[in-house]
């Protein structure tokens, strides 16, 4: 039976749309899609009933496409030019190691830094439906060992991150009846592992323990990827050393943490309660422990990184504002918000005056440093809710909800006396440029437009006044 049908369908097919939806989102004017291979004839295929995107091409790639072959070859991602000057770009979405999908995007061509960013994005996904394939099994092995439900119970995403360890460790030892346990996790900048929490009053808690792939017991279990029960550690041959005055038996039992392929860390047993020796009954309860152990990180791993990806999609790297792209999604949101409540909202567009001549004459560096420090003053000059971003190049926006005009220009001119303040330098070391200045334009729903284009256009004309009239100035459409 081909490996995908351990997937929850519903579940597989979820986490691939989200992936559509959210790069289309974050990639306005540019076809998303996502197709999946077919195990039989090994082409890709679009997923059922997908139908987002307007570009043809985009539903099938055989499997003697180049595209596909510089895939398997090892190619992080592929572009090249289609008809009519549109780029198509493929990245690969491994799964257990096999490109079981991948994803197509059709548009401008596509910088380095997008193309890391979207294959960060696709590993992501990718993790996700190794984390499902995971699951069914996980399920099938509770059907057996139905002890193990208030084990996933109490291991939640929400809690504090050590403490989620020493819960998946506590409740693990309890079921092995083993009187001491440890965690050790793999550190990615190091490659050792590094012991994490510990179970047992013999076990050093203090005492920081790293121990590189490969070297002693739980090194070798963590270079292996296999599983090490051992009745007797002196009299193994695998081990053969001497057993440790702080364990009271010469029986323990290691597993690997695993996240499909990859080992993230080791569990450690030792000392059964019992006085008995660990057996094959407790190395496969351990196995089963060390999966789901490796489950619920792997959940927090993809949870953190989706939160620091979607924080990469909606922030502009240099400003720390947010970007065109979500700017406008949250303008447009704001824009129905003030309609459906009949409320006003005023739009305020920033200009640097003369900013091309600041860059020429100082050079880029110093200019983006303008920008950061204007966008930190036009932060701090705002309210809570008003919503600011970078439009582009030295361009502004601020959407001020709930706003009329006469309250947004004077708004406006808090922040256009702010801007010409904190370019005063007391500090020579300290001066940027010798003066910076801002040409500002406002225009209100609904009396100057009542969509996002027609306000962002007379807020447009407004700032083209205000620097026709001399600039260092608000205008009001």
């Amino acid at each position: 039976m081909y490996r995908r049908n351990l997937l929850n369908e519903t579940d597989r097919l979820n986490a691939l749309k989200k992936l559509v939806h959210d790069l289309a989102e974050a990639r306005p004017g540019r076809a998303v899609s996502v197709l999946s291979r077919d195990p039989l004839t090994g082409s890709f295929h679009g997923l059922p009933g997908d139908r987002r995107f307007d570009f043809p091409g985009m539903d099938f790639l055989d499997r003697t496409d180049p595209l596909i072959g510089r895939l398997f070859a090892g190619e992080e991602s592929v572009q090249r030019e289609g008809t009519g000057g549109t780029w198509e770009t493929v990245f690969p979405i491994f799964v257990n190691g096999y490109i079981d999908h991948v994803l197509m995007i059709k548009g401008e061509n596509m910088s380095d830094s997008d193309c890391r960013l979207i294959g960060a994005y696709c590993g992501q996904t990718a993790l996700i439906l190794e984390t499902l394939a995971m699951h069914v099994n996980l399920n099938r092995k509770i059907e057996r060992l139905a002890s193990l439900v208030s084990l996933v119970d109490d291991l939640s995403i929400e809690q504090n991150y050590r403490n989620l360890l020493q819960t998946m460790l506590d409740r693990s030892t309890e079921l092995l009846l083993a009187e001491q346990g440890s965690i050790m996790l793999i550190e990615k900048e190091t490659d050792q592992l590094l012991l994490e929490v510990s179970k047992g009053a013999r076990q050093e808690r203090d005492k920081l323990v790293r121990i590189s792939r490969g070297v002693g017991i739980a090194g070798g279990v963590a270079a292996s990827g296999e599983p090490l029960l051992v009745e007797d550690i002196e009299h193994d041959s695998r081990v053969g050393r001497r057993n440790q005055e702080k364990y009271k038996s010469a029986s323990f039992v290691s597993v690997p943490l695993k996240i499909g392929h990859r080992v993230v860390g080791v569990m450690n047993f030792n000392d059964k309660r019992t006085g008995e020796l660990f057996d094959d009954v407790d190395l496969s309860l351990a196995q089963t422990c060390a999966s789901h152990a490796a489950l619920v990180l792997d959940r927090k791993q993809i949870y953190e990184q989706t939160e620091k990806l979607t924080q990469q999609a909606t922030i502009d790297d240099l400003t720390g504002l947010l970007n065109r792209g979500y700017l406008l999604r949250r303008l447009t949101e704001e824009l129905a918000r003030s309609d459906r409540y009949a409320k006003m909202m005023s739009l305020v567009m920033l200009d640097i005056d003369g900013f091309k001549t600041i860059n020429d004459q100082f050079g880029h560096a110093r200019g983006d440093l303008v920008l950061r420090r204007i966008a930190e003053v036009m932060t701090n000059a705002v309210r809570s809710i008003d919503i600011v971003g970078r439009y582009g190049g030295d361009e502004f926006l601020i959407v001020l909800p709930e706003t009329d005009t006469f309250f947004a220009a004077h708004m406006a001119e808090r922040v256009r006396s702010n801007v010409e303040k904190a370019f005063i330098s007391r500090e020579t070391t300290d001066r940027i440029v010798n003066k910076v200045t801002s040409s500002i334009g406002i225009a209100t729903f609904p009396s100057h437009g009542t969509s996002p284009e027609v306000l962002i256009a007379n807020a447009d004309k407004a700032l083209y006044r205000a620097k026709a009239g001399g600039k260092n100035q608000v205008v009001v459409y």
